[in-house]
């Protein structure tokens, strides 16, 4: 009788595992589901202006060299500076694009660019804060967080028509906020958080767009 029973039960935890597994969203999912998309378009991202945002492309150092004609050259060694957070806003603006802003298809009508253009991230005291210095910093070893991190995401997507002449601007702003403990010290979700609803946002405003309603009949700016 044990048997006959624990086999079914195997096989129902698989299932439910397996359906479990399935229903997971990626991380860079978003909280909506447009009903219609523009038509296919060109994508781009301004990694440029992510890694000037995000301050990961900077000088390391600057050199003078004298010549022989005694004219002085200046020589500049640059590098990109590998950040988790300009990463995943990279990420999230190329799911939004092919996943939920623009129809898959060859014959492409226009182009959209974007790009993050503000982030900043602060930390504020709390109530915690209180109980630490009360408790002499023992509170902190219990897991009391000390801050209260902030994080503010500024989106922005220019579109142009086949031209390549501009349609239109639009830009989202997002907020996120994490307590920081000793055991809580990443601040990536609440960028994640600020990420999305910057996007979000964004989206309202591109999809209430009747310039970009258009898009799917005809081509804005015509030439004459």
């Amino acid at each position: 009788m044990i048997k006959r029973y624990h086999i079914p039960a195997l096989t129902f935890f698989l299932f439910c595992t397996s359906i479990a597994l399935l229903a997971q969203k990626s991380v860079y999912s978003f909280p909506f589901e447009n009903s219609y998309k523009l038509p296919p378009m060109e994508t781009y991202i301004n990694v440029e202006e992510i890694s000037s945002t995000y301050q990961t492309y900077g000088n390391l150092y600057t050199t003078e060299i004298i010549g022989l004609s005694e004219e002085t050259v200046e020589q500049t060694s640059s590098t990109y500076i590998s950040d988790v957070k300009a990463i995943d806003a990279f990420r999230f603006l190329k799911f939004y694009m092919e996943e939920q802003l623009v129809s898959q298809g060859d014959e492409t009508k226009g182009s959209v660019e974007m790009s993050i253009i503000y982030f900043h991230e602060k930390g504020r005291v709390n109530i915690g804060t209180a109980l630490n210095i009360l408790t002499l910093g023992i509170g902190t070893l219990f897991g009391i967080p000390f801050a209260t991190s902030f994080t503010v995401v500024e989106v922005e997507a220019s579109l142009f028509n086949d031209n390549k002449q501009f349609i239109t601007v639009h830009v989202g702003v997002g907020r996120g906020k994490k307590w920081i403990g000793l055991y809580n010290l990443d601040t990536r979700l609440p960028h994640q958080r600020a990420l999305k609803e910057a996007i979000s946002e964004l989206n309202s405003k591109i999809m209430s767009d009747p310039k970009l309603q258009q898009l799917g009949s005809a081509s804005i700016f015509p030439e004459p």
